[in-house]
């Protein structure tokens, strides 16, 4: 049986470092999820950075198989957050993997303990964990990052701010009471939780990767 990787937690938690190691590793194929919510913007707005919200889709399709020259033209209907649209996207394409045999690694903020507490997926082994901070000062470490990676979305926050830090370290603050939570949901739910605020930052990574790869 083949095993689905999945890795939850906020941004700013290395969650893409961790995984593409774990894909290395593994030699398997490595998804963010956030790529996966930049494409559905992109086909609904034309633009991958816009963020969405209460999203309702309605309209129709021709379906028909792939050996087929036409189908059936049936109405469809759909609506809810990026979030709850891009789950359904990863286990659509799930059955991509599942037909193929394969394991695959998805890693997204997207992912809660509970929504893989009830995932049910055919032909896979799920092995999860949740990632965070529980520190608010981890705001250092997310700046430091920021400001040696000009590409860094935190930068466009910083520099429309003309340079105030105190937004970005308040964002900080927050996601480190929600994590505190996240943390006690996983552990409640049977997953390990590591925290990149209680230690360096390679034993961290080092961390989470030997429990994907050793269980």
């Amino acid at each position: 049986m083949n095993t689905l990787y999945l890795l939850g937690g906020p941004p700013r938690t290395a969650k893409t470092t961790i995984m593409s190691g774990l894909a290395k590793e593994k030699g398997i194929a490595f998804i963010a999820a956030d790529a996966v919510e930049h494409g559905i913007r992109n086909v609904l707005t034309g633009d991958p950075h816009q963020m969405l919200r209460d999203i309702e889709l309605a309209g129709s399709a021709e379906w028909k198989t792939s050996f087929t020259e036409g189908g059936e033209r049936k109405p469809f209907s759909n609506k809810g957050t990026e979030s709850q649209l891009t789950l359904q996207a990863v286990v659509g394409m799930l059955d991509y993997y599942r037909r193929n045999k394969e394991s695959v690694a998805f890693e997204g903020a997207a992912f809660t303990p509970e929504w893989v507490k009830n995932l049910k997926v055919a032909d896979f082994t799920i092995r999860a964990a949740f990632v965070g901070f529980t520190n608010p000062s981890h705001a250092d470490q997310v700046l430091e990052y920021a400001k040696a990676n000009p590409h860094d979305w935190i930068n466009v926050w910083l520099e429309k701010d003309g340079g105030d830090e105190t937004k970005i370290r308040e964002w900080v603050a927050r996601q480190a009471e929600k994590c505190t939570e996240l943390k006690a949901e996983a552990e409640r739910l049977g997953f390990p939780f590591f925290d990149i605020s209680t230690m360096p930052f390679e034993e961290y990574v080092a961390s989470a990767q030997h429990y994907f790869i050793e269980t």
